[in-house]
């Protein structure tokens, strides 16, 4: 196990957590300001998201790799620059086309922010303590999700380039990493064919391929009709100021900071299967009773739902391919979780615009909620959860 200085383990991880999260939820409050002043279709406002996920199908599962043969700490500094630089730069980008580009290029640098938080947990903790410090980092992310979109509607209301700003921060975390993270002390001799032959044969594994598609179901689901369009949703039926945007989508923090403290507890007394199948219901009611809500406040019942079915699918997931993952394998098992968490990502924005222009918003929650619900019945038969 790598020997971190003391009082800093912690912190590298959350601070890594806290990059990631500069990606999305400071940014979609923005989209509505960001399409009255660029002039973009409303069915295309999801690939500003789509262009940053994009990345993933590369450079994700490449990460992970070069991530356990060559040390975390290689990959993690330039990655966490490239991120700042390019997303700061939209800031000054004059139309979509920029935007898109930069998007693409800060999404290089933000394919190992996802992962490479729950590999390090995984280096850093075992057993209980494992579950304990992946349901923080959940509990993070939930804060980071209700408070961000609130600063991000705050600075869209100014101007809809001020939430990009932020990224930027990637560069001190940078220089922090540089000078408390220790490198790896030991690396593969394998061939690099081998390594990855190696890699792949328990990536093979049928528990991982279950974990790994729940994790893009998950993700298709609550980023498409949740973190995509309900900001527009929100924008077009209630006429709602991107101040409040954030606000709705801050309440599912506090759903999400509860329950993924309490993981631990919760794994004490029910099985994985049953938490996972339950969010999974609870996501689909969640998504159905969007179209019935009468007023923007009542929408806040959708996203307390969202932040508690994330705070237990999210980590659990995440938690099971690590403990599944042999101990020299464990960013490229993260990065495979990540990489189909960034699978969702790309085609749900695409999948939910569509939907949306076949069948209205209407037809768009019925059907993300039909889909959480088809989840939730193939989380009760996975072989992962039955024996976890």
């Amino acid at each position: 196990m790598p020997r971190f200085p003391r009082n800093h383990p912690l912190n590298i991880i959350f601070l890594t957590t806290l990059a990631g999260l500069l990606a999305f939820p400071i940014i979609s409050p923005a989209l509505p300001a960001m399409r009255a002043a660029l002039n973009i279709p409303t069915e295309n406002i999801g690939l500003v998201m789509t262009a940053y996920s994009l990345p993933a199908f590369l450079f994700v599962p490449l990460t992970g790799l070069l991530a356990d043969r060559l040390g975390k700490k290689i990959v993690l500094v330039p990655s966490l620059f490239l991120f700042a630089a390019a997303g700061g730069s939209i800031m000054l980008a004059p139309d979509l086309e920029w935007v898109l580009g930069l998007r693409f290029v800060q999404g290089i640098g933000g394919s190992c922010l996802v992962s490479l938080n729950f590999a390090l947990a995984g280096d850093l903790f075992q057993g209980r303590d494992r579950v304990r410090a992946t349901g923080y980092i959940a509990a993070l992310q939930n804060v980071g999700s209700g408070l961000l979109p609130i600063l991000g509607g705050a600075l869209a209301s100014i101007a809809w380039f001020y939430p990009f700003a932020l990224p930027l921060i990637g560069i001190p975390i940078g220089i922090y990493i540089i000078y408390f993270l220790e490198p790896a002390e030991t690396k593969s001799d394998a061939s690099t064919g081998a390594f990855i032959g190696y890699a792949w044969r328990h990536l093979m594994d049928r528990r991982v391929i279950e974990l790994l598609a729940m994790t893009a179901g998950f993700i298709f689901v609550g980023f498409g009709a949740f973190v995509t369009y309900m900001p527009l949703f929100l924008k077009d039926t209630f006429a709602t100021p991107e101040i409040l945007i954030g606000v709705v989508l801050a309440a599912r923090s506090v759903s999400g900071v509860i329950v993924a403290t309490k993981l631990s507890k919760f794994t004490e007394r029910y099985s994985y299967r049953t938490l996972v199948s339950g969010a999974f219901i609870s996501l689909g009611t969640g998504m159905v009773i969007v179209p019935f809500m009468p007023n923007v406040w009542a929408i806040m019942l959708t996203a307390v739902i969202y932040g508690g079915a994330f705070a237990i699918i999210r980590p659990t997931l995440q938690l099971l391919l690590i403990e599944i993952a042999p101990s020299d394998l464990r960013a490229t098992f993260a990065s495979a979780g990540s990489f189909f968490l960034r699978f969702g990502q790309t085609i749900a924005p695409i999948a939910a615009g569509f939907m949306l222009v076949l069948s209205g918003y209407q037809g768009l929650y019925f059907a993300a909620a039909a889909f959480a619900f088809l989840f939730a019945g193939f989380a009760a038969t996975t072989v992962v959860l039955r024996r976890a």
